[in-house]
């Protein structure tokens, strides 16, 4: 099998590669996928039709740029009906408008508020029904940043329910869009959160799932 592509928009103030990209190397087989690391949503404009995946750990506007407009969410938005995946990862969700392409066609989810401060999250995969990317994962707990998301249930699966001292949120949701698959991973702030084996194993999953590999 050839190697698939991710493109991985990841490194801002608050979530800075050095958290991120070691567990990274974790959630990617060097032999299986070619790993792209940027800090700039616009590189996977420019290179969209090479990605197979595209992982968002934050807006991908480094300082100086501007949001993604309506017409370079749309070229995403295209790639994905077309086939490509879509995983977005805690602060990948932050900066999505209501009206946006990303959260209007691809029902990506937004992230509306978080915890004061870091609190234990308990992660529960739903028990209701079985799909691959939840999958042999069990409950676990960690210090985070609890994310409060809005995300059309209705177009949906939703695959995950964080709760902590504040409030019980859904922690992760699934679905296709045209020849594409979308996922959404609320935790992940901390490297305690991130760094977790199934947190790890639940990043694994849904890449794989959002290209197809498993289903």
């Amino acid at each position: 099998m050839s190697k698939k592509t991710v493109y991985i928009i990841r490194d801002d103030v608050n979530h800075p590669k050095e958290v991120i990209d070691p567990v990274m190397e974790r959630v990617f087989d060097s032999e299986r996928w070619n790993v792209v690391l940027t800090d700039r949503a616009r590189d996977l404009i420019e290179h969209v039709a090479e990605a197979d995946l595209a992982m968002w750990f934050t807006n991908g506007r480094p300082e100086g740029e501007t949001n993604l407009s309506v017409e370079e969410q749309g070229i995403i938005v295209d790639r994905v009906k077309a086939g490509m995946g879509m995983l977005f990862v805690h602060a990948g969700l932050v900066l999505i408008e209501e009206d946006s392409p990303f959260y209007v066609e691809l029902n990506s989810g937004r992230f509306i508020e978080h915890s004061p401060h870091h609190v234990p999250v308990t992660n529960v995969p739903v028990r209701s029904f079985d799909h691959p990317i939840i999958r042999g994962i069990e409950p676990f707990t960690a210090t985070d940043e609890h994310y409060y998301c809005q995300v059309d249930t209705s177009r949906t699966d939703i695959l995950l329910h964080s709760t902590s001292k504040h409030v019980t949120a859904a922690g992760g949701w699934a679905h296709s869009v045209g020849e594409g698959r979308v996922v959404a991973l609320t935790p992940g702030h901390t490297t305690d959160a991130l760094g977790n084996p199934q947190m790890v194993q639940l990043m694994k999953n849904g890449s794989d799932w959002a290209i197809g590999l498993i289903s």
